[in-house]
């Protein structure tokens, strides 16, 4: 691996931290004081859950990332 990749590396996954611990913060680690409306369940969905979505795009990228990684590696082994 290069020094380059390597670099890249460690940023990234300082930058997922970083992320991962400021939205951490900010959310408190609490529950809700008070339930959310009953008539609007859309406000529940995705204005409350912020930190929940974002993890979940993370996940699902890390994934996409991961197996991109992979196929590069075969079509090296392949031509090599």
């Amino acid at each position: 691996m290069s020094a380059a990749k390597t670099v890249l590396a460690g940023v990234l996954s300082l930058l997922i931290v970083v992320l991962t611990a400021s939205l951490l913060l900010r959310a408190g680690l609490t529950e809700p004081l008070t339930s959310p409306e009953a008539t609007n369940p859309g406000r529940a969905l995705w204005e409350t859950r912020d930190f929940e979505t974002i993890l979940q795009g993370l996940l699902i990228l890390s994934g996409v990332f991961a197996i991109l990684m992979l196929l590069k590696a075969t079509k090296q082994e392949a031509g090599a």
